[in-house]
Order: structure tokens, then C-alpha cells, then sequence
């Protein structure tokens, strides 16, 4: 007769128990440092300009806003996992929860703590070393041409919304189709930007004047956040965004609107990346049912 199937059991020793204890501490430490270094930087920046400002729209703008950050993390997930992963050895749940939480890294000063968490997690998961640093390296030398496409189907739409709007599914459709990782990776970082321009785009339509350029406003904010990923010193180019976009924007739009929509953009943008690690961490893969964990 053949032998019955047990489940399989996993015992962690008082030495894993206390490995897993130690990893959690140190994960919330990472968290809260994070968490008190952006709302230090944003508080620097002057949160009253923002209340000045405050309506209806806004806080629907406010609200929207966030989640086309967080959808901007997806995609740029998905990008990263066609590079440093194209054969799916990992669950794609487990590299978006690899991800996210290198999202809240890049805000420590420095600005490459996000590559550093997820080379060591990723190794963790079993990809190889050198696969990873090549796909970061990748990753960070297609945020060139994916942010300078979105800023220009940005302006486009600006001066011709329809060809704006039908390049959207064409860049989606891209990036869903089974093209080389590397394309994949370049119309996944398109789309990502392009959420960026809609964040950008909500709460211009909240602050600007009705007859402003959204679509410009959308790409000088791209053109910004350029601006302060090339200063890698800055955690997660905060305030130098900030300067770049004032600057921009002020030679075309009212001074008041400008320095409430940076800052309005900047809160949204954290907002996003808080949300995104969260529901990335918590929607990971676990062990599998027929385990069981004795603590």
C-alpha cells in the first residue's frame, strides 16, 4: 500500500525565531526612519502654501493624485521583474513585495538604498547576483528616454489632445505584449511616467486656472522629477524637484498655484509610495497551505 502524504512540517529554532524577530525590528526601524525623514523635508517645505489653496477639487485632486502614483509603481514593478527576472522564477506577487519596500528606501539619504534592499532580497529569493545589478543598472539608464517620452506625449497633448490620447493604448499594448524583456521593461517605465503625468494633470486641474495647459504642466513635472533623480544625494530628489518645478512652471503659470501644486504633488507622491509598499508587502506570496509553522 503506498505510504500516506503528510504535510510537510517547518521548525524554526530559537536561533530563526529570533533571525525572524530581528528582521521585522529592523524592517519597522527602516519604515519609521523613512517615514520621519519625508515628514520632516516636507514640513521644511511649507504646508501652509497648500492650505491657502484648499478646496473641493483639491481634496479629490488629493485623492486621486495617489493612487496614479501608486499605479506608477506597479508598472515600474513589472519593469524591474522583466529585467531582473524574465524567467519568472519568482512570483510576480513577491517581486512587487521585493519592490515595494525598495520604494520607501530610496527616501534615506543617498537615494540608492532602494537598489541596495532589493539586490539583498532579491538574492534572498534566489535570483542571481549579477543578474540584478545589470537590471538595475538597466532600469536606471531607461528613466531617461521613458520619462522624456511621457513628458513629450505629455506636451503633445497639450497642443493635440486626440494624439495624446491615442498614444496611450498603443504604449499599454506594448507593454503587455511579449516583446524582448527590454522593451517590455522600456513600455512598462512609459506607462509609469504616464501615471506621473496624470498625478501631475489632477491637481493642475484642481489649482490652475481653467484655460491652463494641463498637458504642460504635466510634462515640466516630469522634466523636474528628472532633474532631481540626476542629483542622487537628494533622498528621493526632495526639494530639489521642488526648485526645478517652481522654477519651470513660474514663467508660465501663476507663482501661488505653482508652489501649491509642487508641494501637493510631493505629499501625493509619498502617499503613493506608502500605499503601494503596503499592499505590495502584504499581497506577497506565503508558504504554501500544506506547511505548517511551529514558532
Amino acid at each position: 500500500m503506498p505510504e500516506a502524504q503528510t504535510p510537510a512540517i517547518t521548525v524554526l529554532s530559537g536561533d530563526n525565531r529570533k533571525r525572524r524577530l530581528g528582521r521585522r525590528i529592523a524592517g519597522f526601524a527602516l519604515v519609521g526612519t523613512c517615514l520621519g525623514f519625508m515628514g520632516h523635508r516636507v514640513a521644511q517645505l511649507g504646508p501652509g502654501v497648500l492650505l491657502e489653496q484648499a478646496s473641493w477639487p483639491l481634496a479629490g485632486a488629493m485623492v486621486a493624485a495617489p493612487v496614479f502614483f501608486a499605479l506608477s509603481n506597479r508598472a515600474l514593478s513589472s519593469a524591474w521583474h522583466a529585467l531582473a527576472d524574465p524567467s519568472d522564477t519568482v512570483a510576480p506577487a513577491n517581486m512587487r513585495a521585493i519592490y515595494g519596500r525598495g520604494v520607501l528606501a530610496k527616501y534615506l539619504p543617498g537615494s540608492v538604498f532602494q537598489y541596495a534592499s532589493r539586490q539583498i532580497e532579491g538574492a534572498a529569493a534566489g535570483l542571481d547576483h549579477r543578474t540584478l545589478a545589470k537590471s538595475s543598472l538597466v532600469e536606471i539608464a531607461l528613466h531617461l528616454p521613458s520619462s522624456l517620452g511621457a513628458m513629450g506625449l505629455a506636451l503633445a497633448f497639450a497642443r493635440w489632445p486626440l494624439l495624446g490620447i491615442l498614444a496611450v493604448p498603443a504604449v499599454v499594448r506594448l507593454a503587455r505584449s511579449p516583446a524582448t524583456p527590454l522593451m517590455r521593461a522600456g513600455a512598462l517605465q512609459l506607462c509609469g511616467f504616464l501615471c506621473f503625468a496624470a498625478a501631475a494633470a489632477v491637481i493642475g486641474a484642481a489649482l490652475l486656472p481653467a484655460s491652463a495647459p494641463l498637458g504642460l504642466f504635466a510634462g515640466l513635472f516630469l522634466l523636474a522629477w528628472l532633474a532631481g533623480f540626476l542629483v542622487p544625494i537628494a533622498p528621493g530628489g526632495l526639494g530639489v524637484r521642488e526648485a526645478v518645478m517652481v522654477a519651470l512652471a513660474s514663467s508660465a503659470f501663476s507663482t501661488a498655484p505653482v508652489l501649491a501644486g509642487v508641494l501637493a504633488l510631493r505629499i501625493s507622491s509619498i502617499v503613493g509610495d506608502f500605499v503601494f509598499s503596503l499592499f505590495a508587502t502584504l499581497g506577497r506570496h506565503r508558504r504554501p497551505r500544506g506547511s505548517v509553522n511551529i514558532l
